[in-house]
């Protein structure tokens, strides 16, 4: 009897032994750290390399990529249900209500003021950018714009004026704000009617340049972004836009400041890799996907590696 109760004491001792040093093995564990992205192309590829990086860094991951528009990211941000995003420079006269301030088309200023109006207000962190900018942009066909002699939007003005033939798809949000489209009516002095324009309610291009290039319902020009990878491939060109009227949109990783406090080797992780991303950078990796097919996943793996970020 005083056998069996020793050796039941030995194997409960075990057992508490085996289960604290495992308590104490998770408590050493970064993390978990829950990264998300817009549903994009590019939120796709820089967000799998975050993911990727912070992993082969002894990071726990939970992997939200893709997670839904920016109205639902930025909440869900907000509300401690991410940690770690991309988001973009420009998209601060948005959050903070400074839609008419010109402090957005310089890269410098509209990064810092984002800055420091999230740390104050929000206790986000927004680290080093890429310079690359990811604007907004409306584009045509190469056949389409040689044929009306189309270059810059003082041309597509022109254009419009003169009665020319428009269907324009974009997003709702590029078609009211005084910086998208309303800014380009003003600035160059033309008007384009409700019937010219199909509204989408998300901002992703994929789907506008795919009608753009098939020309579904009368498309003819199309809202894109400055990193867009498929515009070289589908043959598209961008119109000129000499007064900058849309600002700066640089992609940066942003962190909630109790992670960024706790884990402060997450901005010295992604720093060296933004530093690298360059407009034609961005616009080759988007395309891997957009245009050649590939995952995402695999695209953010190869740059890395060939980069020498997963040694």
């Amino acid at each position: 009897m005083k056998k069996t109760l020793l050796v039941t004491i030995i194997v409960m001792f075990l057992l508490l032994t085996v289960s604290c040093g495992q308590k104490n093995f998770d408590s050493t564990k970064k993390g978990p750290v829950t990264i998300a992205t817009f549903i994009d192309t590019e939120g796709a590829v820089l967000g799998k390399m975050m993911v990727k990086l912070l992993e082969h860094n002894g990071f726990q991951i939970n992997d939200r990529t893709e997670f839904g528009t920016p109205d639902v990211l930025r909440k869900a941000l907000l509300g401690g249900e991410l940690d770690l995003v991309i988001d973009y420079t420009g998209s601060g006269q948005f959050y903070h209500d400074r839609n008419d301030d010109d402090t957005w088309s310089d890269p410098r200023k509209g990064y810092e003021t984002i800055r420091e109006l999230d740390r104050e207000k929000n206790k986000l962190i927004w680290l080093e950018p890429a310079m690359a900018n990811n604007t907004e942009v409306i584009a045509t066909t190469r056949v389409f714009a040689a044929a009306n002699k189309l270059k810059t939007m003082y041309d597509f003005a022109d254009y419009v004026n003169r009665g020319g033939e428009v269907r324009l798809i974009c997003s709702a949000s590029f078609a009211e704000n005084i910086r998208g489209l309303a800014g380009y009516e003003a600035a160059y002095g033309f008007k384009l009617r409700n019937d010219q324009l199909i509204i989408l309610s998300a901002g992703n291009t994929a789907e506008m340049l795919k009608a753009l290039v098939e020309g579904t319902s009368n498309v003819n020009f199309s809202l894109a972004y400055g990193t867009d990878g498929a515009l070289e491939q589908m043959n598209l060109v961008v119109l000129e836009d000499p007064k900058s009227i849309p600002p700066v949109y640089l992609p940066a990783p942003v962190l909630r400041e109790e992670i960024h406090q706790k884990y402060p080797e997450i901005e010295a992780l992604l720093a060296p890799l933004f530093r690298t991303f360059t407009l034609e950078i961005l616009q080759q990796l988007n395309a891997k996907v957009a245009f050649e097919g590939q995952e995402a996943s695999k695209v953010a793996a190869d740059y890395l590696e060939a980069n020498g970020f997963l040694k």
